[in-house]
């Protein structure tokens, strides 16, 4: 049974995991933020041929476009295998601007309702995608964070290798988690939810008037300085923030999704990204990596009229 026509005619924030080459395809990832997709776990350990922090990926976008690929590698905290929750998730960063905008993040409650309708779109034996629905059952599977969701009987689709990462979306179009195994042939499936995810909170959307390639080199430099990096440092760096900001920004996020989230806020809706990076300075005691950051934010700052 294929999806509505919402689903499908929905600009796509989900991607293809490929081999080096593009030609064996080893999962999806989807976009959670301008600059960072998220996946599961053994699907990097599948195509990087390694896993943890560093580990790189190539990605295609088949529903945006024949030629965009790009590669992402796994950030700095964003990495759970087989340790704690989620069990089996991986945050990467991506090499260059995505095709698309971010997955609008669901926030449901601890417990995702019995019964609730989700679609599936995956891309084995489609580069551009198969859809399936299905409905929740509540938490099952290998852990106690995933969730079982029964796939529609009467549709033709089953949940195959490939699938892993893919997103699960409301009717709404919200992501609520991804795709991590199946059974009985493909008509059960778990996901890990977005709510198991450490970190990953709903974030801001860039606006269609900011530059989106100066923001993503602000933030993968300020992601580097060992205020951030440091959760004890960047504590009390986010106490010293402007009150507005600060209640705002989720002060527990990894590294990377912290300073897109920091960067966009401060200079899109509160228009304190100079003070915030004075602040910063004051921090970083004139290291090398905020030098990177001050070079990064110079034509942010020139944007924004400063005299």
């Amino acid at each position: 049974m294929s999806a509505s026509a919402h689903h499908n005619s929905t600009p796509d924030w989900q991607f293809r995991i490929t081999d080096r080459d593009g030609g064996v395809l080893h999962g999806a990832a989807v976009l959670v933020s301008p600059d960072h997709v998220l996946t599961c776990a053994h699907v990097v350990r599948a195509a990087a041929g390694e896993d943890g922090p560093g580990a790189r990926v190539r990605l295609d976008a088949p529903r945006h476009s024949d030629t965009w690929h790009t590669r992402a590698a796994v950030v700095e905290g964003g990495w759970w295998w087989d340790e704690g929750p989620a069990w089996d998730a991986a945050l990467l960063r991506l090499d260059g601007p995505a095709p698309a905008v971010p997955a609008p993040i669901g926030t449901p409650g601890p417990h995702i309702p019995h019964g609730h309708p989700v679609h599936i779109l995956g891309f084995p034996h489609a580069p551009a995608g198969r859809w399936l629905t299905g409905l929740v059952r509540g938490a099952g599977g290998a852990r106690p964070e995933y969730v079982q969701i029964d796939v529609d009987p009467s549709a033709p689709v089953a949940v195959t290798r490939g699938f892993s990462g893919s997103g699960v979306r409301s009717n709404d179009g919200t992501l609520l988690g991804i795709v991590r195994e199946a059974g009985a042939e493909g008509r059960l499936a778990w996901m890990v939810p977005v709510t198991a995810v450490p970190g990953l909170r709903p974030g801001p959307r860039a606006a269609p008037g900011l530059d989106h390639e100066q923001l993503h080199a602000l933030a993968v430099a300020v992601s580097d300085l060992e205020t951030i990096v440091s959760r004890e440092v960047r504590a009390l760096f986010v106490s010293a923030l402007d009150p507005r900001l600060r209640r705002r920004i989720d002060a527990a996020a990894v590294p990377a999704v912290f300073s897109h989230d920091l960067v966009l806020r401060a200079h899109r809706d509160y228009e304190v990204l100079d003070e915030v990076l004075d602040q910063l300075a004051a921090w970083e005691e004139a290291s090398a990596p905020m030098r990177r950051v001050q070079e990064a934010a110079a034509p942010l700052l020139r944007g924004c009229g400063d005299t």
